[in-house]
C-alpha cells in the first residue's frame, strides 16, 4: 500500500483540528493559508482542501450518522482525529465522484498512521471500505428505519436537531428543510468595487475567466457566476475588490444619510465596527468631510479594521474602543444622523460560510446573546439625534435575536418609528419580499441566495 499523504488532505486535516479542538473559524483559516504564500498548493489542491474542509463541517451531522451506522460504536467516544480522518473520507465516498474510492481510503488510512494513531488504522479501514460499498446508495434510503420524521430530516439536511425543530415550528417542514439544505451549498461569492476602479476591475476579471452579474438583492452589489475569486487575487489584495455578502452591504446602505440640515456635515457611528465590511461601505458612500467613528470592543479588531481601510482606500475613519453594551462616551446632547448596531449574535444565518456554528450554537446562549443585544441597542438610541437613524442588525434567523429585540425597544422608546419599508423604497428595492409581518426584513438563504440577516430601521422623531 502507498504510505503516501497528499498535501491537500494533510491540510484538511490540520485546518479541521483547529476547529474542533481551538474553536477557530474554518473560513478564516482558509484565508489565511491561501494567502500566506509559505504554503505550497496548487490551485487544485486549494479547491481541495476548500472542498474537504467546508464539506466535513456542512455535513457533519450526517456523516456523523454514517460513521456511526458502520462503526458500530457512538461517534463521540471515537478520539477527535480519528473521527476527522473518517468525516472527510467519507465525504469524499459520497460527495466527490471524481475522487476514486481507493484513493479516497487508502490515504484516510496513511493520514491515520501519520497521526500517530496507528491502532485506529484498522477501524477507519472497515469503517471507510464499507462506506464505499454503500457509496451510491441515497441517504433517504440509509435513514428509512428512524421512525421520528424530524430526526430523519436532521441526518438528511445535517442539521442539529433543535434547531431544525424551531424552523419547523416557524416556517413549515418544507422551509425549514430547505433553509436547512441551503446552508450546506456553497454560497455565491458577492462583492463591491472601489470606486473608480471598475474599469480595471472589470478587465481584470475578464481576463481571468470570471464571469459576475449585479446583485438582484442589493444596489451595487456584485456577484460572481463563472469563475474563482480567491482571496489573495491581485485586486483584493490590492484594495481594489472587496468580498462582502449582498444582505450585509443593505444593511450598510440603510445606513446612508444625506447631509442634516441644522448640521455641518454628517455623522456617522458603527458601533460594533469590526472588521469594518459596513463600516467602509458607509464611508465610501458618505461625503468626503463626514465624521465617520467607528468603534469596537478589541483593540486587535480596530487594528484589523484600520488596515482594511488603509488597503480599500477610506481614510476619513476615528477609531474607537469600547463596550456597546456600556454608557457610550459621546455627547447626548449633539447625537448622530446614523447609528449602526450590527450586535454580536448567534450567527446562524451564516452557515453556508460558517458551518462549525451550528454545531456549537444552543438554545442557551441564543437567549443570552438576546439579552446582550436589548443592552446594546438601547445604548445606542441615546446617541441617535432627533431625525437621525439607528439601523439595527444581526446575521441570525432567530427571532430572539431579532424582531423580539427591536419590539422590546420600541415599546420601551415610542420616540422610535420602523422606517424599514420606506429606507428600502429609497433604495430602490422591492420591500414585498424582505418585510417581515411584525417590524424590520430578513434575508434567507434559500429565498435570497444571500446570507440570513435582520434588519431593521429606525426613525428618530424629532
Amino acid at each position: 500500500m502507498n504510505s503516501r499523504v497528499s498535501a491537500a488532505r494533510r491540510a484538511a486535516f490540520d485546518t479541521l483540528w483547529r476547529v474542533e479542538s481551538e474553536s477557530a473559524y474554518a473560513s478564516n483559516l482558509l484565508a489565511y493559508n491561501a494567502s500566506d504564500h509559505r504554503v505550497q498548493l496548487s490551485r487544485e489542491d486549494r479547491a481541495l482542501v476548500y472542498e474537504l474542509v467546508l464539506g466535513a463541517l456542512r455535513w457533519q451531522g450526517q456523516l456523523d450518522f454514517l460513521i456511526g451506522r458502520y462503526a458500530r460504536r457512538p461517534v463521540a467516544k471515537l478520539d477527535p482525529g480519528v473521527r476527522i480522518v473518517l468525516r472527510t473520507g467519507i465525504y469524499q465516498l459520497r460527495f466527490l465522484a471524481r475522487i476514486p474510492a481507493h484513493a479516497a481510503v487508502n490515504e484516510s488510512v496513511n493520514l491515520i498512521r501519520e497521526r500517530r494513531l496507528k491502532s485506529a488504522a484498522p477501524l477507519v479501514n472497515a469503517v471507510l471500505r464499507a462506506a464505499a460499498r454503500e457509496a451510491s446508495t441515497d441517504i433517504s434510503d440509509l435513514i428509512a428505519s428512524i421512525t421520528d420524521p424530524l430526526e430523519r430530516l436532521s441526518v438528511e439536511a445535517s442539521c442539529p436537531f433543535w434547531l431544525l425543530e424551531r424552523w419547523v415550528l416557524r416556517f413549515g417542514a418544507e422551509d425549514a428543510r430547505a433553509l436547512a439544505l441551503a446552508a450546506n451549498r456553497t454560497p455565491r461569492t458577492a462583492f463591491r468595487i472601489r470606486p473608480g476602479a471598475e474599469a480595471a476591475v472589470n478587465a481584470w476579471l475578464d481576463s481571468h475567466s470570471i464571469t459576475t452579474a449585479d446583485s438582484a438583492l442589493t444596489p451595487g452589489a456584485k456577484v460572481i457566476e463563472g469563475g474563482r475569486l480567491w482571496p489573495d487575487a491581485e485586486p483584493v489584495r490590492e484594495g481594489l475588490i472587496y468580498q462582502q455578502d449582498e444582505a450585509s452591504q443593505l444593511v450598510a446602505r440603510c445606513c446612508v444619510v444625506n447631509r442634516a440640515a441644522d448640521q455641518t456635515r454628517v455623522r456617522f457611528l458603527d458601533l460594533c465596527a469590526a472588521p469594518g465590511s459596513k463600516t467602509t461601505l458607509v464611508a465610501s458612500l458618505l461625503p468626503d468631510n463626514a465624521l465617520i467613528v467607528a468603534a469596537d470592543l478589541h483593540h486587535h479588531r480596530l487594528r484589523t479594521l484600520r488596515e482594511l481601510a488603509s488597503r480599500i482606500g477610506i481614510k476619513t475613519l476615528r477609531l474607537v474602543q469600547l463596550d456597546a453594551a456600556q454608557e457610550l462616551p459621546f455627547d447626548e446632547n449633539i447625537g448622530f444622523d446614523a447609528v449602526l448596531l450590527d450586535a454580536p449574535c448567534s450567527g446562524l444565518g451564516t452557515l453556508a460560510r460558517h458551518p462549525e456554528i451550528k454545531w456549537r450554537m444552543t438554545e442557551e446562549k441564543i437567549n443570552e446573546l438576546s439579552g446582550l443585544q436589548r443592552r446594546m441597542i438601547a445604548r445606542a438610541a441615546r446617541v441617535v439625534r432627533p431625525g437621525g437613524l439607528l439601523v439595527y442588525s444581526v446575521c441570525s434567523t432567530e427571532p430572539e435575536e431579532g424582531e423580539s429585540v427591536v419590539a422590546d425597544f420600541r415599546a420601551r422608546h415610542s420616540e422610535f418609528r420602523d422606517l424599514t419599508r420606506e429606507r428600502l423604497v429609497e433604495l430602490g428595492i422591492d420591500p414585498s419580499g424582505l418585510l417581515t409581518p411584525t417590524t424590520g426584513a430578513r434575508t434567507f438563504t434559500h429565498r435570497h441566495g444571500s446570507e440570513g440577516f435582520f434588519f431593521c430601521t429606525l426613525w428618530k422623531r424629532r
